[in-house]
């Protein structure tokens, strides 16, 4: 359901720009057809995103103290960018089990290096995730192996 929600926001984003006539001009890394764009059509800037993202923090912050003043700060939205964004997206993609190398060609990392150092503790665990899997698919093909939990080094 909460995934539906998000699709249904994106088509109606689509459809307000068919609405105002308002196309995406650019084409970077071969995609195209942006729907958040500006009003020239271009694909936002990064300083811009920023921007309404402290806007949109600070104000539901001050809504929901201005609701509950002694509430927990741990309940308030932390300060966040659109690299944290994209730092959260490369995360969920290595924990989907997405080839890193798709990974590094999508981040625009030259080495493949840059991409398994920033993100070694996610592939560690994903790779510990992954073994324990394989040894429980071995304990269920084979009901007499003892488990054994192996610990995986980086």
């Amino acid at each position: 359901m909460h995934n539906d929600l998000h699709v249904q926001y994106l088509l109606e984003q689509n459809q307000w720009l068919e609405d105002i006539g308002l196309k995406s001009v650019d084409t970077i890394d071969g995609f195209q057809d942006f729907i958040f764009v500006n009003r020239f059509g271009h694909v936002q800037h990064q300083g811009t995103l920023n921007k309404a993202i402290k806007r949109i923090v600070r104000d539901a912050n001050f809504d929901a103290l201005e609701k509950n003043p002694s509430i927990n700060e741990d309940e308030l939205l932390p300060n966040f960018s659109c690299h944290v964004l994209r730092h959260t997206f490369t995360t969920r993609l290595i924990e989907s089990g997405m080839n890193v190398k798709v990974i590094q060609a999508a981040l625009g990392h030259s080495d493949i290096q840059t991409t398994l150092n920033i993100y070694a503790d996610v592939t560690k665990d994903l790779k510990q995730k992954q073994f324990s899997k394989f040894e429980d698919f071995i304990i269920s093909s084979t009901p007499n192996t003892p488990k054994v939990h192996h610990f995986v080094d980086n």
